[in-house]
């Protein structure tokens, strides 16, 4: 995008200003590409990376590569802490064993008597049609 303005220096001078941006499209491909490498991170940092180099594919690039691996670290990392670290092979967890003892039976449930009389709706609907 170029527009021209006056130079505040020479006078009946213009010169022509140059503003780089980047598009909304190359945001987006640059923020995939930021997933599929470093995942959400990855396309947080490539995103703003793409607008800080102002649509400069060449040093979005090579401040990427090194940040993909530093990101992907961070990443292993915390998965490593979420799910504890322990693997399939780890025999020290505790697994019940089976016993031929039957637990003593505290109270057996009785069941509380109505105070109100019951009423089924549908019973008597079909005694008064049928009947």
């Amino acid at each position: 995008m170029t527009t021209t303005t006056p130079d505040p220096i020479s006078t009946n001078t213009e010169r022509v200003l140059v503003r780089s941006t980047v598009t909304g499209f190359e945001q987006g491909i640059a923020a995939v590409a930021g997933l599929l490498t470093a995942g959400p991170i990855g396309a947080l940092a490539s995103w703003g990376t793409i607008r800080g180099v102002q649509g400069k594919w060449t040093p979005w690039f090579i401040l990427g590569v090194p940040a993909s691996f530093a990101i992907n670290v961070v990443n292993i990392a915390a998965l490593v802490v979420i799910t504890g670290g322990t693997s399939e092979s780890d025999t020290s967890t505790y697994t019940p064993q089976a016993t031929t003892e039957s637990a003593p039976v505290v109270s057996t449930y009785e069941a509380p008597t109505p105070s109100l009389p019951s009423y089924n709706a549908f019973n008597t609907f079909y005694t008064q049609i049928s009947g």
